[in-house]
C-alpha cells in the first residue's frame, strides 16, 4: 500500500506538472538563435527572416547570435551545452550531419545531444566558372580538367558544395582538380569572380551568385537538384550530364538541445512552418535561391539520420578529412 501511494503522488505531480507546463505562457523571455556561420550567408537570412516573424506573432524578442569557427562546430557546441528550455535554439546547415564523420572530433553527436525542430529551406549546388574557361556544360568542363590543371573554390571544407567537387569532380568523373576552401560562400564566389579561382562549387543560394551569372560575369556549368532550375532553364542538372540520380543540396535547419520538451519543439515547427508559408516570405527566400516543403521535427530528425549515413558514405569513398 505504501508503495502503492508512493506511485499515486508521484503519477498525480507528473500530471500537475503537465498541467501547468502546458498552462505556461511560452515565451515569457527572449529566445536566441545561435546562427553556426558569420553573418550575410543563406543560414543567417533565414534565421534572420524567420526570427523577425515570430518576435512578432509571440511578442517576444528574438536574438540572433553569430557563432562561426571550425565548419560550424563552435556555435552547435555553445547550443548542445545550453539549458533545454526553448530558449536557445541552433540554426545551421547540412554540415551538422556532415561534420562529426568528416572531424576527428566534432565536439558533438549529431543523433544524441539535440531534438530537431524545423527543416526550413534548401538549395541545389552549382558549379560556375569564370568566363574566361572554355567550357559551357559539365561534359567540356570535365574534357577540359583532364587536360588542363584546374582548382575550385568552395565556402569550406565541410560544406556540401565542397563534397560535390570532391566526389561528383573528383571521384566520380575521375579529374585531378584542386580544393581551394573559402571562410564563406561571398569570399569563394568573389574569387571566381576575380578570376583568382577559375572554377565555383557554391550553393545556389548564395547571396549576389545569381546576379553574376545573369549578367555574364559567370557561366553555369550543372547543377545538382534533381530538375532544371526554373530560373536558369539552359543549365543541365547533373543527372541529364552523365551521372544518373546524382543530386545533392544544402539544408537549412533549426535544432534544439536535447531534453528541450516537446511542447516547445511542436510549437515552434508549427509557428515556423507558417512564417514559411506566408507569401511575402516564401517570395523571399525563393528570390534567393530557397525551395520549402512542410515538413515535422520527426520527418526532419529522420531526414537528418538519412543526411548522416549518406554523407558518412561519401566522406569515406573520397577520403576527405577536415583535421
Amino acid at each position: 500500500m505504501k508503495i502503492f501511494g508512493r506511485l499515486a503522488v508521484l503519477v498525480v505531480g507528473l500530471m500537475l506538472t503537465n498541467l501547468a507546463f502546458s498552462d505556461s505562457p511560452y515565451p515569457t523571455k527572449p529566445i536566441k538563435f545561435v546562427v553556426a556561420y558569420a553573418p550575410g550567408g543563406g543560414t543567417d537570412i533565414i534565421a534572420r527572416v524567420i526570427g523577425q516573424e515570430l518576435a512578432k506573432a509571440w511578442n517576444t524578442p528574438v536574438v540572433i547570435e553569430n557563432r562561426p569557427g571550425a565548419g560550424s562546430n563552435v556555435g552547435t557546441q555553445v547550443v548542445a551545452r545550453s539549458a533545454p528550455d526553448g530558449y536557445t535554439i541552433l540554426v545551421t546547415s547540412s554540415p551538422f550531419a556532415i561534420n562529426p564523420t568528416l572531424y576527428k572530433n566534432a565536439g558533438y553527436n549529431a543523433s544524441r545531444d539535440f531534438v530537431p525542430i524545423i527543416n526550413a529551406g534548401h538549395s541545389p549546388t552549382i558549379l560556375v566558372v569564370h568566363p574566361s574557361v572554355p567550357a559551357n556544360n559539365l561534359q567540356e568542363f570535365i574534357a577540359l580538367a583532364k587536360v588542363q590543371s584546374l582548382s575550385y573554390s568552395s565556402a569550406g571544407i565541410g560544406t556540401v558544395p565542397f563534397l560535390t567537387g570532391e566526389y561528383l569532380l573528383k571521384t566520380k568523373a575521375g579529374i585531378d582538380i584542386v580544393h581551394a576552401p573559402y571562410g564563406g560562400a561571398g569570399p569563394a564566389l568573389n574569387a571566381v569572380v576575380a578570376g583568382h579561382v577559375p572554377v565555383g562549387s557554391l550553393a545556389f543560394a548564395t547571396p549576389g551568385l545569381e546576379n553574376w551569372i545573369s549578367t555574364g560575369k559567370l557561366k553555369a556549368i550543372v547543377v545538382t537538384s534533381t530538375k532544371r532550375l526554373a530560373s536558369l532553364p539552359t543549365v543541365a542538372t547533373a543527372s541529364e550530364s552523365g551521372f544518373p540520380g546524382y543530386v545533392d543540396v544544402s539544408w537549412i535547419g533549426f535544432l534544439a538541445p536535447a531534453g528541450t520538451p516537446k511542447e516547445i519543439t511542436t510549437k515552434m515547427n508549427l509557428e515556423m512552418g507558417r512564417i514559411l508559408q506566408l507569401p511575402a516570405i516564401k517570395d523571399q527566400l525563393e528570390k534567393i535561391g530557397f525551395e520549402w516543403q512542410p515538413n515535422t521535427a520527426a520527418e526532419f530528425s529522420s531526414f537528418i539520420q538519412e543526411e548522416i549515413t549518406r554523407w558518412a558514405e561519401i566522406v569515406k569513398v573520397t577520403g576527405a578529412k577536415a583535421d
